[in-house]
């Protein structure tokens, strides 16, 4: 028997089929708005507490400081002029070296090839460390071991071909907010030159400082230095090391020549409890010798005394 479908059911058909999809489009858009949502919560929470990105971009702005290692200093006017000038000169070669990647776009002595850096880029770099505010005058400075030449006609430093300068390298710690402050910890791990090889002795920081910002304009800005409540944790070979008992060499050579060993504090306490033992043994036998000899002298005498009679 053939079933016929008159074409109010078979609208009606569609028209249910229609819900039905569109039910099941609207299911799968609230489980991902819900899976949305829940992965925009978890990157907003995770980057709360997640600043690394904030500490990397602070070592990059204090690394030319961090390399002169500055005396501490309450305002930025306090600080000393020649660090001042290392830091702003090497710390916008350290910048651009870590943006860029070389120096390609920046033109150089064709006799010296010295590096060209512009007095414009060294103030860009102050700018952003510590506020466009600050203003250096720029002139030529001497350094431990080179000149740091400025042109004014051509307003350049003269940057020399060398290896490495500095003492120290930043590496942030952490950061934290104190009576209005911005105060960030840095860990100085100190800087092993040799035959103008860059090289570190190790990765652990030999100590901390804390650089201060202020917020000015929405931005924070570098006002002084102090000293950290950060401390470096002391390794078990520097440990070991302070244990050692350091001698006279008098006092060794005198101890060598007598077949002593310096080292062996147990050895010389056993050998003084050795010698009262010796000495006591020494005299019970001294006493003993002595009382024979009476006994004999004593028989002696009675012989005679039986022969007088």
């Amino acid at each position: 028997m053939r079933t016929y479908v008159t074409p109010e059911e078979h609208a009606r058909i569609h028209r249910r089929r229609r819900r039905q999809a569109l039910g099941l489009v609207m299911a799968v858009l609230v489980v991902i708005g819900i899976f949305t949502v829940l992965g925009a919560g978890y990157r907003l929470v995770a980057s709360l507490f997640d600043n690394t990105e904030q500490m990397e971009e602070y070592e990059d702005k204090l690394e030319g400081l961090v390399l002169f290692d500055p005396l501490p200093f309450d305002g930025i006017e306090n600080i000393d002029d020649l660090t001042l000038r290392e830091a702003a000169v090497w710390g916008c070669i350290y910048s651009i070296q870590e943006t860029q990647g070389n120096f390609d776009n920046y033109a150089h002595d064709p006799e010296t090839e010295q590096l060209l850096l512009p007095a414009v880029d060294v103030d860009a770099y102050l700018a952003r460390l510590v506020g466009p505010s600050f203003q250096l005058t720029h002139r030529s400075f001497e350094m431990d071991d080179m000149t740091i030449a400025f042109d004014e006609s051509t307003q350049c430093y003269s940057i020399p071909v060398t290896g490495v300068v500095g003492y120290y390298r930043a590496d942030v710690t952490k950061m934290f907010k104190e009576d209005g402050k911005l105060h960030v910890t840095v860990g100085y791990i100190p800087i092993n030159t040799q035959d103008d090889l860059i090289g570190t002795q190790s990765d652990t920081p030999t100590k901390y400082m804390d650089y201060i910002f202020e917020r000015t304009g929405g931005s924070w800005y570098l006002t002084g230095l102090t000293e950290s409540a950060t401390k470096p944790e002391t390794s078990a070979s520097s440990q070991q090391a302070n244990s050692v008992v350091m001698m006279d060499p008098d006092e060794l050579q005198e101890a060598i020549l007598s077949g002593v060993n310096p080292n062996a504090s147990s050895s010389g306490a056993a050998s003084s409890e050795a010698v009262p033992e010796e000495t006591a043994s020494s005299e019970t036998a001294s006493e003993a010798a002595d009382s024979e000899a009476a006994s004999s002298q004593e028989a002696d005498s009675t012989a005679s005394s039986d022969q007088a009679a």
